[in-house]
This record gives C-alpha cells, sequence and structure tokens, in this order.
C-alpha cells in the first residue's frame, strides 16, 4: 500500500515540478527541458526510467523526495519515490498534452484528467510525459508544481493548484462510478469538461461576472451537447458545477482569459481528434429517436400498471 501511495505522490511531484518551474519564459512557460526523477531510484532503475521517458543529456535533473511530497501534500506515509516524468516546453504546437509512458503501471488517473487539471493548476504549452516502475493510483500528480514554483519565484496560485489536485480526483471518480455504463467513456466527459473551461473563459474575456446560474447553464448545455446529461446522476453533475465554480474563480483564468481559453480550446480538440467515436457513443444516447423509444418503454411500464390497479379496483 505505502508503494502505491509513494508512487502516486511522485508522479504529483513530477508533473508539477516541471510545470512550475525551472526556467519560463513568463510565470506559467517552460523555456527548458526538465526530467523529473524519483529520488530513491537506483542505478538501473534510473537507466529503466530515463528509456521509457526518452531522457537525453539535454534535460535538466531534479529530484523528488519524500519529504518533498509530505510537504506538498501532506503525506507522511511514504517511504520511497519511484515514479518519475518529463516536461518539455512546446515551441510549434501549443496547449498542454500529457502521455503515460507506463499505463499499466498508472491505475488510476488518465491522461486527460492529467491534461486538465494541468491547465486548471496554470500550466500552459508543455508537454508532460509520466512512467513508473512499479504499479501506482497516480493522484498526486499536480504536487510538485509547489515546489518548482516556490523556488523559482513564480508561485502559482495555491487555491487554484489545490482545486486542480481535487478536480482529477472527483473526475476519475465519476468515471470509476460510471465503469461499463452504456455511452459513457472519460474521454467524453474530460471532453466536456474542456469545453466548459473555454466557454467560461470566453465569457470572462467579454468582462462578464458569471454567477453560479450561468456556469449551472453552461455545464448542463455542454453536458446536454455532449450526451452527458442523461449518463451522470444529480450528484455528479453538481460535483462538476463546482469544478467549474472553481475554474470561473480560479486567479489563471481570470489573469489571462483568452490564454486560459486556447489551452482548454486545444485539450478539447486533441480529445476530439484522438477519441471523436466514444464521444460519438455518448451524443447517440441523447438523439431524439433514442428518447422517443425509451420514452415509449416508460409510457408501455406505466400503462402496465394501470391496467393492474384498474382490474383490482374493479372488485370493489
Amino acid at each position: 500500500m505505502n508503494k502505491k501511495l509513494i508512487a502516486s505522490g511522485t508522479i504529483a511531484s513530477i508533473l508539477l515540478l516541471n510545470t512550475g518551474g525551472v526556467a519560463f519564459a513568463d510565470s506559467n512557460k517552460l523555456n527548458e527541458d526538465i526530467f523529473i526523477k524519483g529520488a530513491d531510484l537506483n542505478s538501473q532503475q534510473l537507466e529503466e526510467t530515463k528509456k521509457k521517458l526518452d531522457v537525453d543529456d539535454g534535460y535538466k535533473e531534479i529530484s523528488i523526495t519524500t519529504n518533498d511530497v509530505a510537504k506538498y501534500t501532506g503525506n507522511n506515509n511514504l517511504s520511497f519515490i519511484h515514479s518519475s516524468a518529463t516536461i518539455t516546453p512546446k515551441k510549434f504546437k501549443k496547449g498542454v498534452t500529457v502521455d503515460i509512458e507506463t499505463p499499466k503501471n498508472i491505475t488510476r488517473i488518465t491522461k486527460e484528467q492529467y491534461t486538465n487539471a494541468a491547465i486548471t493548476a496554470g500550466i500552459q504549452d508543455s508537454e508532460i510525459k509520466v512512467a513508473s516502475i512499479d504499479k501506482v493510483t497516480g493522484e498526486g500528480a499536480l504536487t510538485g508544481i509547489y515546489k518548482a514554483y516556490e523556488e523559482n519565484g513564480n508561485s502559482l496560485n495555491k487555491d487554484d493548484v489545490q482545486n486542480a489536485n481535487k478536480e482529477m480526483n472527483d473526475l476519475a471518480s465519476i468515471s470509476e462510478q460510471n465503469k461499463g455504463q452504456k455511452g459513457y467513456s472519460d474521454e467524453a466527459l474530460n471532453n466536456a469538461i474542456a469545453e466548459m473551461k473555454k466557454e467560461i473563459a470566453s465569457e470572462k474575456q467579454d468582462g462578464k461576472n458569471l454567477t453560479r446560474e450561468d456556469i449551472s447553464k453552461i455545464v448542463n448545455d455542454i453536458l446536454k451537447d455532449n450526451g452527458l446529461n442523461k449518463i451522470l446522476s444529480d450528484n455528479q453533475i453538481n460535483v462538476v458545477n463546482n469544478i467549474m465554480v472553481n475554474v470561473s474563480n480560479s486567479e489563471i483564468l481570470n489573469k489571462d482569459p483568452k490564454a486560459y481559453e486556447k489551452q482548454a480550446k486545444d485539450l478539447a480538440s486533441n480529445i476530439k481528434d484522438k477519441a471523436g467515436n466514444l464521444l460519438d457513443k455518448a451524443k447517440e444516447l441523447n438523439t431524439e429517436e433514442n428518447r422517443n423509444f425509451l420514452q415509449k418503454i416508460w409510457d408501455a411500464i406505466v400503462e402496465f400498471f394501470k391496467k393492474i390497479i384498474n382490474w383490482l379496483l374493479s372488485w370493489f
């Protein structure tokens, strides 16, 4: 269990370390390639990890320790750190992308969840790769951002980072709860989340002060457009609403809503390009034909019980 926690915290530390900071053209963008290594890897494990992440001598190297994880997450139960990552600035392609190089060892958090959380935290125009030699759930993926930004004098907003971590865990929980649900996919949910962020940032550019009711309308409209309004429970939709309230109030979005919109737009476009068929499955459930079919089934059930009740009443 400790090993899993350790690795999760590590990945987090790794991801955010980079994002955060080492060298930035501005406070949210890198200008050099960085390799963040688990401090407890032995020489053989380190070489194996470097190969998985395609690390060469051109990368700046940073270590993540159990003390780093404890400082930024409050998790003091770790005994070693093995998970590692790279973060590189994008010179031509924009937006944030995350690739998990050891997908069998990252058992809970998806690359789409990582990417959405990175955008919420304030990371921009970066390519992130994650790898672990051990099986880990991966929730801690944003931890390192605190240390990196703090050490380089470009601290990200603490609330934004905490909300990013909460968002990642909330989306992971929603996907777990809907596993096997017809039409549902983690890609469809994260695409919807990215579209909501894009819409909120667009509204902010016009100087609009969004109320909770405004945000709720954006959430409901986009969930409907993506076919998820009939899949998610009321409680899950409320969780999404809370995520978007935090997004709307975030420092990173309000500081530069145009740049934030671009990051969210790039993510939504990337998901559509790679998983369009999964998005279509959710939308198909929300077509008029399907709604009519389901309504007919419900009407037939209601009519059946009405006949039973009327038959019973006829005996009195």
